[in-house]
């Protein structure tokens, strides 16, 4: 499957002389140095106080927090991508997770065409409409020959479909939201999204080090490494607890 997770890295150049003109992170440190000098109490107590409470009204528990107190350019940009991609699991998993079709879902799908190394949103290839309240078609008349990689891609999606081929024409049946539906989505929620996000997250990081390591000072490019490697770890926590709860959200929910 095709990881959506990937996306071009930033040119640390540039994010860092942005950050470095904005100062954003340097404010944000500082004004949180200063409240806690202020009223005596540490950032992680509070938050701790708050996690209390959140989970004695039933609302749930916090995500991990990821710390914005450290201040190199290498760090600084990996943070700015991390998050990035925070944004978009977040924004996938309410597609995988939703109980209601959603076209994006099929048109937002990868399709790598085989012989070459491209690859095309699926919605690029052919016309995705509901027949039905029960079946997807999809049209390639315009690009007939990409059908065989389009039925590749969707088999081996976590959406669960078995797409069947009539000449110029892809039918997809509609998935009903059973039991075993919902433990499947959960079971490819892991699976499926988490390790792809994780991979493009490790593909940040790696990146991430490789620049930094060429520091000269030997102690300060082994406390960037350990930042970077901290960073990375904090971020695939807060993903698999976002999933965790969303796995949780549909479990629950009556089939």
């Amino acid at each position: 499957m095709h990881n959506i997770f990937r996306v071009p890295f930033h040119s640390a150049r540039l994010c860092s002389r942005y950050l470095r003109r904005s100062g954003i992170l340097a404010q944000i440190s500082a004004i949180a140095h200063e409240q806690e000098a202020r009223r005596g109490l540490s950032t992680s107590a509070i938050l701790e106080k708050v996690h209390k409470q959140k989970k004695q009204k039933g609302q749930g528990h916090t995500l991990p927090l990821v710390s914005d107190n450290l201040q190199f350019e290498e760090y600084d940009c990996a943070l700015s991508e991390m998050r990035s991609l925070e944004a978009r699991l977040e924004d996938e998993l309410q597609r995988h997770f939703s109980t209601k079709v959603d076209l994006r879902q099929y048109e937002d799908l990868r399709v790598p065409i085989s012989g070459t190394d491209e690859v095309h949103r699926l919605g690029n290839l052919g016309r995705v409409t509901m027949k039905n309240p029960q079946m997807i078609m999809i049209n390639f008349a315009d690009k007939p020959t990409a059908i065989k990689d389009a039925k590749v891609a969707l088999q081996k999606s976590a959406l669960n479909v078995n797409p069947q081929h009539e000449g110029i024409m892809l039918y997809i049946p509609v998935p009903r939201m059973t039991k075993e539906r919902r433990e499947q989505l959960a079971k490819d929620a892991r699976t499926l999204v988490l390790n792809d996000y994780k991979k493009a997250i490790n593909d940040v990081y790696v990146k991430s080090d490789k620049k930094a390591s060429t520091t000269k000072e030997l102690d300060k490019a082994k406390l960037k490494r350990a930042a970077l490697l901290n960073l990375k770890h904090q971020y695939e926590k807060r993903a698999a607890a976002l999933i965790e709860e969303k796995q949780k959200q549909i479990l629950q929910e009556v089939a």
